[in-house]
């Protein structure tokens, strides 16, 4: 199992397609975080007119999926049939990482060709099937693979 972290030219790759992606509607202003494998934020980019807390949800989704080893898609299905559970660990992550636990679509791993993790992507700014998709697309056209690949 490869330990390769996502490199800074794949996450500008990730970014400019994630931004490029569709959207609901062309008024709606993105956010896009990339970490590398130890959840460190490795690129970001907020477009004009998004809100300034985009950016932090954004960051905090792809950390997300690297502290708890689940997507946020994943942790919100979580959330929704365990919500005590969930309010626990959010606290416990808060409390000793200081990084809110997001569970809503748009935190995505990226993994090699082997499944490993090399990352994970966060996009804020639309609704949740939106920033999911436009992470997906980001990370498929850096050439890498995405949790549904």
């Amino acid at each position: 199992m490869s330990m390769r972290s996502v490199t800074l030219a794949q996450a500008r790759i990730i970014i400019d397609q994630a931004l490029s992606a569709p959207r609901s509607s062309p008024d709606r202003r993105l956010a896009v975080a990339v970490c590398d494998a130890g959840g460190h934020l490795l690129a970001f980019e907020r477009e004009g007119g998004a809100p300034p807390l985009l950016g932090h949800i954004a960051q905090a989704k792809a950390q997300t999926c690297i502290a708890y080893g689940k997507s946020t898609a994943d942790l919100m299905d979580m959330a929704e049939q365990w919500p005590v559970w969930f309010e626990g660990i959010s606290r416990v992550s808060m409390e000793r990482m200081g990084l809110p636990l997001i569970a809503t679509r748009g935190g995505v791993f990226i993994r090699d060709t082997d499944g490993s993790v090399m990352g994970a992507v966060g996009v804020a700014g639309e609704a949740g099937e939106y920033d999911e998709a436009n992470a997906i697309a980001g990370i498929r056209s850096a050439g890498l693979a995405a949790d549904a690949d």
